[in-house]
């Protein structure tokens, strides 16, 4: 292996037990001959720890970081201030990857000395609904070589893109140039996280390949029953979420001029406060 991995893959774990196998079997599939894994255990109080010293001498390369619970902003974060690698990775725990994926990303990367490459997912049920691909093939085919904001206006456009890390690679040298971090305790960091990554990268490239199990389900933080207490805390994070999109907005006004659809977006988190207080009612 080289001094420098190729690849950083950064994880939070949060009481993530009955997940971790999957996951690391997800990883030693993807047959990756330089990447390091760093594992950052946010405060959890299951045998998360236990799990990962079974995996961690079949793994290789794999750091494990520990902090009290603080959330996957600062987990990630964590993780990110340690990583060594040429391109980073942020996955989900609790999600399933497919053989191929980092290879794929990674190969796209190199050869084309991207920013960012990005890959389609699908969505998966718990119950009834039946799994269907993230981002329709229809709407948004593989790509060539895109800026950032040309790509971003098309995902946008077609009003089925999702903000998400874990899609994606990125080069590491592009992340550290703009300083770019997880907002702490923000519930969908991902959104003000992909929306100013995008409009600063200069090379971008997208295959519509589904490379990734998106898996929805009651223990999801994001997909949890709300009272009214989680739902004030909601709105609170649109509120947030809204401030730092208007103010990336601001950052880039002559890429977002010719994107309408990021005041669309700004929209669309303006209209999630307004379905959280009616929700209240």
């Amino acid at each position: 292996m080289s001094q420098t991995p190729l690849l950083s893959i950064v994880a939070a774990v949060y009481n993530g037990e009955k997940f971790l196998a999957q996951f690391f079997e997800c990883l030693e599939q993807q047959q990756l001959e330089s990447y390091e894994l760093i594992l950052v255990n946010d405060g959890s109080t299951d045998n998360s720890l236990a799990v990962i010293a079974e995996w961690r001498d079949r793994l290789q390369n794999v750091q494990v970081l520990e902090q009290e619970n603080q959330g996957v902003s600062v987990a990630r974060n964590t993780g990110l201030a340690a990583a060594s690698g040429k391109y980073l990775a942020f996955p989900d725990i609790d999600d399933k990857l497919y053989p191929g994926m980092y290879r794929t990303l990674l190969e796209m990367a190199e050869k084309e000395h991207l920013d960012i490459a990005t890959c389609n997912g699908t969505y998966v049920y718990e119950k009834r609904r039946e799994s269907h691909p993230i981002f329709p093939l229809d709407r948004l085919p593989s790509t060539g070589v895109l800026p950032g904001h040309v790509w971003l206006k098309q995902a946008l456009d077609s009003r089925k893109f999702l903000h998400v890390t874990w899609l994606n690679i990125y080069r590491h040298d592009f992340i550290r140039q703009h300083h770019f971090h997880f907002e702490p305790g923000l519930r969908h960091q991902d959104i003000p996280w992909t929306t100013e990554a995008l409009l600063a990268a200069e090379r971008v490239q997208y295959t519509s390949q589904q490379f990734y199990d998106y898996y929805i389900h009651s223990e999801s933080v994001s997909h949890k029953p709300d009272n009214d207490d989680t739902l004030m805390r909601s709105a609170r994070h649109y509120m947030k979420i809204l401030e730092m999109l208007e103010a990336i907005n601001q950052r880039y006004p002559d890429k977002v001029r010719h994107i309408a659809a990021c005041r669309w977006q700004i929209a669309k988190e303006g209209l999630g406060i307004i379905h959280t207080f009616d929700s209240m009612k």
